[in-house]
Formats: structure tokens, sequence, C-alpha cells
């Protein structure tokens, strides 16, 4: 007797867990989420979840934010990366070596605000790059704003950057480099390629960074009671994608 099989939402959504959970586990684990402001999401491959604080974040993995989103990410060597609101980057590529000349950190900031801030491997490793030209940073906190206007005017900021403190920061564009050496320190990077510099004591971004607060452990070890993230909801897909 022939029998048809029935996709009944139930089982579908099964489906879709397993397929999340294994798209995950096939990246390389290189941090967590130390607080996020809802909305945001992490995607890798064909799988995605709503991100919350305590979740694990790995290389090749976006990271997306919405209207009011907000994600506050620490990586293994301690790398900060504030994703501001409606705002998109590609944890790239993410090698640890503590104590070794192999370390590497590759970002692609794709739209809007973030703030960066350097961790304990060699600041050589580190490639902040966006669609205008790349960072290179120094035992630096920095702020970016990347523009996703698709038709800018010639002479308009398509990239920012804000040298809040630190050793300081470059901006790599069209073959040439522009250093910034001074604490508040401003540059644009038009979208004909002009740099332009300035000053600011304030953010740049366009919302409040949170003040700097101990994140939840990277390397796995449980954090004292009381002090470490809320728990972490199960994921639920099913309420968007599988209904009736």
């Amino acid at each position: 007797m022939n029998r048809s099989h029935r996709w009944t939402p139930a089982l579908l959504c099964m489906v879709m867990l397993a397929m999340t959970s294994v798209a995950s586990r096939a990246e390389t684990r290189i941090g967590v989420a130390s607080s996020i402001k809802p909305n945001a999401d992490g995607l890798v491959g064909a799988g995605s979840q709503s991100l919350s604080a305590g979740s694990e974040v790995f290389a090749n993995e976006t990271v997306r934010t919405g209207n009011l989103g907000q994600a506050d990410l620490v990586f293994l060597d301690k790398t900060n990366l504030t994703v501001g609101p409606t705002s998109e980057v590609l944890l790239d590529k993410f090698v640890y070596d503590p104590s070794g000349p192999k370390g590497k950190v590759v970002l692609q900031l794709t739209r809007r605000a973030f703030r960066f801030v350097t961790g304990t491997q060699d600041h050589r490793a580190s490639a902040v790059n966006t669609p205008h030209g790349s960072l290179g940073v120094r035992g630096t906190t920095v702020e970016v704003v990347v523009s996703d206007k698709k038709k800018p005017r010639p002479d308009e900021c398509v990239t920012r950057v804000r040298l809040v403190e630190g050793a300081g920061a470059s901006f790599t564009a069209g073959g040439k480099e522009h250093r910034l050496t001074d604490k508040n320190q401003t540059l644009c990077i038009a979208a004909n390629g002009t740099a332009t510099y300035g000053s600011s004591s304030t953010s740049i971004l366009g919302f409040q960074v949170a003040a700097d607060t101990p994140p939840p452990s990277p390397g796995g070890s449980t954090p004292p009671p009381g002090t470490g993230p809320p728990t972490i909801p199960p994921i639920q897909p099913c309420v968007t994608q599988c209904g009736p």
C-alpha cells in the first residue's frame, strides 16, 4: 500500500531548526553577544536566528539589526564590536592566536554605524573593511559610519571615521592611506575618493553606546551567580515561518 508523506507544520519546524543548528556548528565559534537591544539577527548560510545576550557568534556570520536594534559583540581575543540600528556586518574571518603572529580579525561593515575596540591580539591582525575602503587600527577605539546610499553625490561623505581614543588608525581608499593620530579626529571619504579631516568631541554614531561593563566570558567559563547573561530563550522561527 502506498503512503504519501505529509509535511505538517510541526515536522517542517523541526527540520528547519535542525538545519539552522547544523549550519551554525559548521562554522567556528568566535565569541558571544554581550547585550542585545531588539531586534538583531544572526545569519549563517541558509539558517538564521534571533540574537539575545549570551548568544554565540560564528565566523562567516552576518549580524543585522532592525530600526531600534543594537548588538554588542565580544570576541575570543576581547575585541569588541557594537553594531548600531539598521546596520549590517559580516564576521568574515577570525583566527585566535594569543601568543603568535597568525591571529586574524576580518570584518565587513556593509552599512550604517559601528564602534570597534581592538582586543589582545596583534593589532595588525585586524582588518575592518567597508564598501569604500579598509580601516587599520593600532590599539584603538574607533567609530565608523558607512552610507547605504546607492547613488551618492561625488562629493558626498560615504564613510566617516572618528578616532575615539588610542594609538591611532588609518583608512585606505583608492590606494591612498589616510591616518588619524589625534583623539576626536575625524575623517570623511567622499564617493569620489576625496579625504577631508575634521574633529568631533561627540559621537558620530547617532545612537548611545552603553557604558563599558564586563561582558560574559567568550571562553566558556561560568560567571559568578547573578552576574551572567539572562537565560537564552528558545529559538521559535515557527511563529512567522511555519504557521498553519
